[in-house]
């Protein structure tokens, strides 16, 4: 989220409000803007929208995690969203498992794919394109007829 000096001021008092009252995207856009300034507590506002189901705070706790090192906390995190259906939590831990666990990787980015998900289309394809190439092929043809024109 890119603002102005004055307008992240604004922007985080207003999504403070609302995160202190409850409101858990509140929640999740108060730690986009603190990500940055101060990372703790954006973990801690993460932290609390993902424990009343936020997908996306699911996901940005794994990616923080992801960036410190710590890949088994970032696994918990992309899967816990994953299983709740968001797409792109799917394909981050789809590609995180792919070298350890093929299968694994396949069904979750399948399923992001069936979802829509362009880049597990693509990723798919990719994957697939010695093991499965009809199916290789099916999936890039399915992203292609997919992307915006």
């Amino acid at each position: 989220i890119c603002f102005q000096k004055q307008e992240r001021a604004e922007a985080e008092a207003w999504w403070r409000k609302a995160a202190d009252q409850g409101n858990v995207d509140a929640m999740s856009n108060l730690a986009a803007i603190l990500a940055e300034t101060d990372p703790a507590e954006a973990v801690t506002w993460l932290t609390r929208a993902a424990g009343h189901g936020h997908d996306l705070a699911m996901h940005n706790l794994g990616y923080l995690a992801y960036q410190r090192g710590a890949i088994d906390e970032a696994l918990d995190w992309y899967l816990k969203a994953a299983q709740r259906g968001y797409t792109p939590s799917m394909y981050n831990y789809a590609t995180q498992v792919l070298k350890a666990d093929f299968d694994e990787a396949d069904r979750w980015l399948t399923r992001a794919a069936r979802l829509g998900d362009v880049g597990a289309m693509r990723k798919l394809a990719t994957i697939l394109a010695e093991r499965d190439p009809a199916r290789a092929e099916g999936w890039a043809r399915k992203a292609a007829e997919s992307e915006p024109k």
